[in-house]
């Protein structure tokens, strides 16, 4: 992912991009297996349950 500019952009983009490809913990099944499936919509790979959160970060 080539971003140029500044440090401090470069640290925020790559802070997000982290988060968005992170797994999170299913509220349905209690698993990691959340994933991001769009914007702000996150989809568990076990019990198939989506859900409306944050755009790069499930909340």
């Amino acid at each position: 992912m080539p971003i140029k500019y500044g440090k401090k952009i470069r640290e925020k983009v790559r802070a997000a991009h982290l988060k968005s490809v992170a797994r999170y913990k299913c509220p349905e099944c209690s698993r990691l297996a959340i994933k991001r499936a769009s914007s702000a919509i996150w989809a568990c790979k076990k019990c198939r349950a989506t859900f409306a959160s944050g755009t790069y970060e499930f909340r």
